[in-house]
């Protein structure tokens, strides 16, 4: 990987010209989280976060954004902690792209980071200590609704004011932070043929439909000495309600003050939900899309559980 990172300001607009600012980090967009979150500019913050101190016991959650991370990086809290207490952090306190990189190294072990950048954006040395990683993939369709919602959550902070289908033309035509989610899906898939990093990867689509039966996939990945009885009581801690109640009451959730009054991170939680949102058209249109850029991809979608 080169050591250079080239950053700069990039404006993506959509069909109807709404527009919002991003970054771009060597060629792909990504979120412009405050600068007061990261606590240097963006060109320094994705310079430091390359040369990243790893620690042996890390652990990082990759996805695309809307894919359940924040469910799936609250089960390996549980299961490294062994504990099916709430922690007190949020998902966003160990995330790469969005905290001051000189936190992390007041964050007691084992560390349970996650991000939503492409394998070229992270630290040097999770290739070099062939750190754990656990990948989720998501159907492009409740993706994209999920998204648009989460944006316009946030609208205050984004400043976009573009309808689903406005949202929609990015998300298959243009960009996105984080890029197209084909583009990212392909590119996890090419860096996971040649990686010698460990990794567990599934769909939020399966984790969905057999939950017990994952944690204890990610318990064993993890080499984490827990019951099954443990596993099971984890599903439920994690169970979308919880969570939610959770994320209300027991956290200290310091991106709230960024949603709309009544907003938050969890909306549904629910597979095949994008069928209350898109028409027919929408639908077709992204089939079609899907069946051209991942025709040659071993990448399994289900669209319903």
């Amino acid at each position: 990987m080169d050591d250079q990172v080239i950053v700069k300001p990039v404006i993506l607009t959509d069909k109807s010209g709404n527009e919002f600012k991003a970054i771009e980090v060597d060629g792909v967009p990504v979120s412009a989280f405050p600068e007061e979150m990261i606590g240097h500019s963006y060109t320094e913050h994705f310079r430091k976060l390359r040369e990243m101190t790893i620690r042996d016991d890390d652990v990082i959650v990759c996805a695309y954004p809307k894919a359940g991370t924040h469910w799936i990086w609250e089960v390996i809290q549980m299961l490294r902690g062994q504990t099916t207490e709430y922690h007190k952090q949020i998902k966003e306190q160990q995330m790469l792209e969005a905290r001051n990189i000189d936190t992390f190294e007041a964050e007691p072990s084992p560390r349970v980071l996650n991000s939503h950048l492409w394998p070229r954006h992270l630290p040097k040395q999770i290739f070099k200590n062939k750190t754990k990683i656990i990948y989720l993939i998501r159907n492009p369709k409740d993706t994209v609704v999920s998204m648009f919602f989460h944006y316009n959550a946030v609208k205050k902070a984004l400043d976009y004011h573009g309808n689903l289908s406005d949202f929609l033309d990015l998300y298959l035509n243009k960009s996105l932070p984080y890029g197209l989610w084909y583009e990212y899906v392909l590119e996890w898939e090419r860096f996971f043929k040649t990686t010698e990093n460990p990794f567990y990867q599934f769909s939020y689509e399966e984790m969905q439909q057999n939950p017990v039966d994952h944690v204890k996939g990610l318990a064993k990945f993890l080499e984490t000495d827990v019951s099954d009885e443990f596993c099971e009581a984890t599903v439920d801690a994690c169970s979308f309600n919880k969570l939610k109640k959770a994320n209300d009451e027991v956290k200290d959730d310091f991106i709230k003050p960024h949603f709309t009054e009544g907003r938050s991170l969890y909306r549904k939680g629910k597979v095949g939900d994008w069928k209350n949102w898109l028409t027919v058209a929408d639908s077709e249109n992204i089939d079609q899309m899907t069946a051209k850029r991942i025709k040659d991809s071993q990448i399994k979608l289900k669209y319903t559980i």
